[in-house]
């Protein structure tokens, strides 16, 4: 298995936050943390405005595949942390930003338009923001080479939450906030243990719940949601990641009597390399599988899968979950 190393920030709002959730007519609603594409799209803008030649970003500003656009940044001659980014396979994942408590606020915009200098129709809308103040604590996992960055990686941060900040409405303010501490540093051995205190036994009925949202797909039928369908579709990603981060066995998961219980709902994520929003049905944080704990479960696997995430989008915080007991 891959050795890694996992920088965890302790953070603090400063101004309101806001990320879109779902949008109406004069109503933009927040959603209860930070999604990790949105801190990976922050951390990347400054690496890029600070590290990359000005002929790369010059060449980068007329592409918007975001294949082309990983190949450049890895074909790219200087001694650079933006191409740990973009290796194959990925060794920068980032956890969702996990806020202590959400209180939120309303804050009400008028858009103005440029050709009449006046307010444009329909353009007075409300945002509904994470109030400052706040805390929260997110993570950057660094596997195998891209350990050689952390302290790019950390300068980076620091300057984010100097003069940039995360999230959407920034050029009104919105997003800023410090740093507590210096970072947490712990060895990816050390965080695999944390997360398997307290794991059922064998023969006991065990509870996974989903922390962050498990992305479902856009164009998945009611019966690919279902019982033991869904139940091998998690045990087949669990065997993926694990796979992802240098560990080869098989067999994670074997599943047969199983309760899935989802909270089906949309997520929309802002694509750093191809800028446009993308959406995705997922099961919200919340959802559920039980199952009775096999004999043969490997807890090493599904250990990785639960502190890395499973299926799409899990390199930005999605898909993960927690193990326990079940009633």
């Amino acid at each position: 298995m891959l050795e890694g190393t996992i920088l965890r920030f302790h953070c603090l709002t400063t101004s309101p936050f806001h990320t879109t959730r779902q949008r109406y007519a004069n109503l933009v609603k927040c959603a209860p943390f930070i999604m990790g594409s949105t801190l990976r799209g922050a951390l990347l803008d400054a690496l890029i405005r600070t590290r990359c030649p000005q002929e790369l970003i010059g060449r980068l500003q007329m592409l918007d595949d975001p294949e082309a656009i990983a190949e450049l940044h890895r074909g790219c001659p200087e001694v650079c942390p933006v191409k740990s980014f973009f290796a194959q396979p990925l060794t920068v994942w980032f956890s969702f930003g996990e806020f202590e408590k959400v209180d939120y606020h309303m804050m009400t915009r008028i858009g103005l338009s440029r050709e009449t200098h006046s307010v444009s129709e329909g353009a007075i809308f409300t945002i509904e923001a994470i109030v400052p103040g706040i805390p929260f604590t997110f993570e950057i996992i660094l596997l195998g080479m891209a350990q050689t960055v952390t302290e790019d990686i950390v300068t980076a941060v620091k300057q984010v939450a100097e003069v940039g900040g995360v999230g959407g409405f920034r050029s009104i303010g919105l997003g800023r906030f410090e740093l507590v501490d210096e970072p947490e540093r712990t060895t990816l051995d050390e965080w695999l243990y944390e997360a398997m205190v307290g794991w059922p036994q064998a023969g006991e009925w065990a509870q996974m719940t989903f922390t962050t949202p498990f992305v479902l797909g856009s164009e998945m039928g009611p019966q690919a949601l279902q019982g033991e369908v869904m139940a091998r579709r998690i045990a087949q990603a669990i065997d993926r990641v694990a796979a992802e981060a240098g560990y080869e066995e098989d067999g994670a998961l074997p599943l047969e009597r199983v309760d899935v219980r989802l909270r089906p709902e949309f997520v929309g994520r802002f694509s750093f390399e191809r800028g446009l929003r993308e959406n995705q049905l997922v099961a919200w944080p919340g959802s559920s599988l039980g199952f009775e704990w096999p004999e043969t479960v490997d807890g090493d696997a599904l250990a990785i899968a639960a502190v890395l995430g499973i299926g799409e989008w899990n390199h930005w915080g999605f898909g993960r979950f927690g193990l326990e007991q079940g009633a």
